[in-house]
């Protein structure tokens, strides 16, 4: 879920809300959804009426295009997993084991295909194994009332369905389509604004990185939008894949602006003087150009003089290195070389947002082009081996609770189990669950405590569904602003879906403490035991991480340094393997941010590589500096190949690395040179150089991971 606006308040000082107008429209219409669903299942007399309003609520999306893809893969999900919990109830009503047994293999399997993908089909397959769960458990209680059972629960989740996304659709609609554009635009105007943050020499470290942790935030909360924005026009369709290549440029601008924030940051002092004074012009302007952009609302409205802008500064920049190479002989060969890595890399940060222009105006000619086949979403950030011990998890957490219920003749048991499968929802594709469920049950326990005291305090005094809907829309908008807010959107869908589930729970008021307090307690308890046995298996995403990681070091540098693959290749290779974990990278943990940062370091590496090979090809190149750069990337290809299956040797192996490339450099710098093609040519392999050496001092934990899947 998306919200794009930025007005925020506080309800309380530790915990913020969007309380935007259209959020407390989102809260609003929900609400009502939730009560209309409620109302039809009490009209049907369905046996539990509240599951529709709880599905309201799961469904509760800001926008029309989100609302429909989920709405599509619920209902799809619900009515396979129905049929199959019914087909299980046919074969094994009176044979306890093998139902166990039939439900658990169809909810492993069901976890791992969730495992395999993303967003909105992930979820459908959960529904499926959740709803088999659910009516095959439920229905073994009472065999002859399965189908009723199965009916019931699929019409209501299909009333609550179709509830939401009438009021999604019908009540100020916003579409994906028009908010995927909106964000696009919204998002360039951030990367502009970090990109003259990163050129400007005295931001603060601390400053720079929480600007960065929040770009990769927003630039994964765009990916999200833009796979179901399809949901809505056939145009999406075509725009799809030019969407997919503006993420990737996205995430190329911030793999370049950290490294140009660092080099910035550290070339200071007397000798730099003259390289600095020759170069900041031409970065002042760049910055003034990035943030001019970045201020301008309309400025993404109009590609072709945002493109021609970015390419016309970018020409400023290589004008400027060209006038830095003519110093060759007369400033220090460092230096030199750092003032060339600098105007380059800004060059390539302009390139990429100007590669993003690009792809706008290609959409925007396309917009009105035949709908064309939209590729598959890719296969998600989990491995067959990671999927197979999602699946497996979910499977063993399913027997052992239904062994308990057993063992033990528990009255709730079933409830528990709804408790233990929905907890399981939190474990796919998530590195740290427990964080998120834990959360989530505080806010269900809360609401499970506020239902009580309206049934105590307040049901009995009032008469009439009005007044009870009433009643209802009051308690349901807290709930409805915190699911309309990104960062609380799973704790306010369960505190508002609870409590709707609480107190519309029939057509007539039957309050039972006892019973209201066994049922919750049971279903507290559920998520908690799942939640536990997850914490005491996990199963994380390391091992695609450690896969990258062999891939990009191992693979994709050497290739980029032997000249075998062209590195814009290779860094678009990289990044759409960084894209699939970045939903999974928990940036507060040094481990993530060390991976994150290493990564984007390797895919700016790939470009200085490819650099280097057409320097060393130059006919204008002195005999002795391509023989030097040849030995380099020769032996440096093999040194990364080496790294990637050191094993216990792996601290030497990039200690040879690092050796090689300081070497190459010093071997360069110590060069004779005199003003001209061959001296520029050198200064450029210096400058790419010194951006491969600061990956083995910036990037170290990257570099240094040991290469064994965890």
């Amino acid at each position: 879920m998306s919200v794009t606006e930025t007005s925020s308040s506080s309800l309380w000082p530790f915990f913020a809300v969007d309380l935007s107008w259209r959020n407390w429209v989102f809260a609003l219409r929900t609400a009502v959804a939730g009560v209309v669903a409620l109302a039809i299942a009490y009209w049907l007399e369905m046996q539990d009426p509240q599951w529709s309003i709880l599905t309201v609520y799961l469904l509760a999306q800001p926008t029309a295009g989100g609302a429909l893809a989920k709405s599509t893969y619920r209902i799809i999900g619900t009515i396979a997993g129905a049929c199959v919990g019914l087909v299980i109830l046919a074969l094994y009503a009176q044979a306890p084991i093998p139902l166990v047994a039939a439900v658990a293999l169809w909810l492993g399997a069901s976890f791992y295909v969730a495992a395999r993908l993303r967003n909105y089909a992930s979820y459908g397959w959960m529904l499926a194994g959740y709803t088999a769960l659910l009516v095959a458990l439920e229905g073994a209680a009472n065999p002859l009332q399965a189908w009723s059972i199965a009916f019931d629960r699929t019409g209501e989740i299909i009333i609550g369905i179709a509830c939401a996304t009438a009021a999604t659709v019908l009540v100020m609609p916003r579409y994906a389509g028009v908010l995927l554009r909106e964000q696009m635009a919204r998002l360039f105007g951030d990367l502009s604004h970090y990109g003259a943050v990163a050129l400007r020499r005295g931001t603060p470290p601390e400053t720079f990185a929480a600007l960065r942790r929040a770009m990769v935030e927003k630039i994964v909360g765009f990916d999200a939008l833009r796979s179901y924005a399809m949901f809505e026009a056939p145009e999406m369709r075509a725009d799809d894949v030019l969407m997919r290549r503006a993420v990737r440029e996205f995430l190329g601008v911030l793999a370049v602006a950290r490294g140009l924030y660092t080099r910035i940051d550290d070339f200071k002092g007397d000798a730099s003087a003259p390289v600095i004074a020759h170069m900041q012009p031409a970065l002042d302007e760049t910055a003034k150009i990035l943030q001019f952009i970045a201020d301008d609302p309309k400025a993404f409205a109009d590609p072709h003089r945002v493109r021609a802008a970015l390419l016309k500064t970018r020409a400023s920049l290589g004008t400027a290195a060209t006038g830095l190479e003519t110093l060759a002989g007369r400033v220090p060969f460092e230096t030199l070389t750092d003032g060339v890595l600098i105007l380059h890399r800004t060059g390539d940060l302009l390139h990429g947002l100007s590669m993003v222009m690009a792809s706008e105006a290609a959409s925007l000619r396309r917009r009105h082009a035949p709908s064309t086949r939209r590729p598959l979403e890719a296969l998600a950030s989990s491995s067959h081996v990671e999927a197979a011990l999602i699946g497996a998890r979910a499977a063993l957490a399913i027997i052992l609770g239904c062994v308990v219920w057993a063992a033990t003749g528990w009255e709730y048991g079933f409830t528990a189990m709804t408790g233990m499968g929905l907890a399981l929802f939190f474990a796919v594709n998530q590195d740290q669950p427990g964080k998120l469920g834990l959360r989530v049950m505080l806010w269900t326990v809360l609401a499970i405590a506020v239902s009580y005291c309206a049934m105590v305090l307040v049901l009995p005094r009032i008469e009439g569904f009005e007044a009870l809907a009433l009643l209802l829309i009051a308690l349901l908008i807290p709930g409805g602003l915190m699911a309309g807010t990104p960062q609380t959107m799973w704790s306010g869908v369960m505190f508002a879906g609870f409590i709707g589930a609480q107190l519309g729970t029939g057509n007539r008021f039957q309050p039972n403490d006892l019973t209201f307090f066994n049922s919750n307690m049971a279903f507290v308890l559920g998520v908690s035991a799942c939640l536990g046995l997850i914490a005491l298996l996990p199963v994380t995403s390391m091992a695609n991480r450690v896969r990258f990681w062999r891939q990009a070091v191992g693979r994709m540098l050497p290739d980029a340094a032997r000249g075998t693959r062209h590195e814009r290749k290779t860094l678009t290779a990289m990044i759409d393997m960084l894209a699939e974990l970045l939903p999974r990278l928990s940036l507060d943990r040094p481990g993530d941010e060390d991976f994150l940062r290493g990564a984007l370091g390797a895919a700016s590496m790939s470009l200085e590589l490819g650099r280097l090979n057409r320097v060393k090809q130059s006919p204008d190149l002195a005999p002795e500096a391509a023989a030097v750069l040849g030995d380099f990337l020769d032996s440096f290809a093999t040194a990364l190949e080496a790294l990637s299956r050191a094993g216990e040797k792996q601290a030497a192996r990039l200690t040879d690395a690092e050796r090689m490339t300081r070497s190459a450099r010093d071997t360069l710098g110590a060069l004779p040179l005199e003003p001209g093609p061959s001296a520029a040519l050198v200064i450029r392999a210096g400058a790419s150089l010194r951006f491969i050496a600061d990956r083995f001092d910036i990037d170290r934990a990257f570099f240094a991971r040991p290469p064994v899947e965890a």
